[in-house]
């Protein structure tokens, strides 16, 4: 049985592969807030295991272990958001704290409990897909909704933060889950993004808008 340590290192990559592609040392370095020493050694420890594929000097990656890993480690935590949010009152973003805790206690028998008594549900309170039993984890093609073109019209697919105090702002700006909007302006130099959206425009900094995933449509 792996430590809650070590989980933490398999699911940083993931979400750092997911997103940024290549991961470094240092990029998990910093995800984590280790030093560059710690973070290498654990690696090397986790290598040796055969959950992750690392050459000196070369990027990190997850084998194929380490990947089946993962989604079974993603499927608890999202299992776990879902229900705290439906059973226990919860709101999506207060769920990161406790979820976080109970994920690496939580047994494969009590998630297949939670998955059933939940109705199998394809998505968590933030919109992100929960992989099946199995491993497989079937996420729609989405893109940043900084990333989208004027004119575009997208539905919001998942909300990609962790920080409270910006997943609230989104919420109250209206991006949850489902909700259709499209991109009227996109101000240069780092400006805002100008979104229509449940009747009005709605403006947006560009780095929230790259925490926004969307699926677009044809205009």
């Amino acid at each position: 049985m792996l430590s809650e340590s070590s989980e933490m290192y398999i699911q940083t990559v993931f979400r750092l592969s997911e997103k940024k592609g290549e991961v470094t040392i240092g990029m998990i370095a910093e995800a984590m807030g280790y030093s560059l020493s710690t973070v290498s050694e654990k690696v090397k420890k986790l290598t040796d295991q055969g959950l992750l594929l690392h050459e000196w000097r070369e990027g990190v990656a997850l084998s194929n272990d380490g990947r089946r890993l993962a989604a079974k480690l993603l499927r608890k935590r999202r299992l776990v958001e879902t229900f705290l949010v439906r059973m226990a009152g919860y709101s999506p973003y207060e769920v990161h704290e406790d979820a976080c805790r109970l994920e690496h206690v939580v047994s494969e028998r009590l998630t297949d409990a939670l998955d059933k008594m939940l109705g199998y549900p394809a998505r968590d309170p933030h919109g992100h897909p929960i992989p099946s039993a199995e491993g497989e984890l079937n996420g729609m093609e989405t893109v940043p909704l900084s990333a989208i073109a004027p004119g575009s019209q997208a539905r919001v697919s998942a909300i990609c933060t962790t920080d409270i105090e910006k997943m609230k702002y989104i919420n109250r700006l209206g991006f949850l889950p489902d909700n259709m909007c499209r991109v009227i302006e996109k101000a240069p130099f780092d400006g805002p993004v100008m979104v229509a959206m449940n009747g009005k425009n709605v403006p947006v900094s560009l780095s929230l808008a790259s925490l926004i995933e969307v699926e677009t449509f044809d205009s």
